[in-house]
């Protein structure tokens, strides 16, 4: 699939709603960079995601819904698929808590 833009939007415990803008092949893929950001970027004050996030992804119009844990098991199954420079690359991405 080709990379789109997406929104990824998080909404945290008090029900302040946090968006970012990436670049991403798949829903999951956008719901992941979401993660990454959040995780190295924590002067940007967004809610740290965790296994019972729920993201929601905008692309071209149209909403998706990933859940953490599916989005847990998404990047377990890539780290073991991908191999090579892509596969490391994508092994420094963080994981949920």
């Amino acid at each position: 699939m080709p990379e789109h833009w997406c929104t990824v939007t998080v909404t945290d415990a008090s029900g302040r709603r946090h968006s970012l803008d990436v670049i991403a092949s798949s829903t999951y893929d956008a719901a992941h960079l979401y993660v990454t950001h959040a995780n190295a970027q924590l002067q940007a004050v967004l809610p740290v995601p965790t296994v019972a996030t729920v993201f929601e992804v905008v692309n071209s119009g149209k909403v998706y819904t990933v859940e953490g844990a599916a989005l847990q098991r998404w990047i377990e199954q890539r780290r073991q698929e991908w191999k090579g420079p892509k596969g490391l690359l994508f092994s420094r991405r963080p994981t949920l808590r």
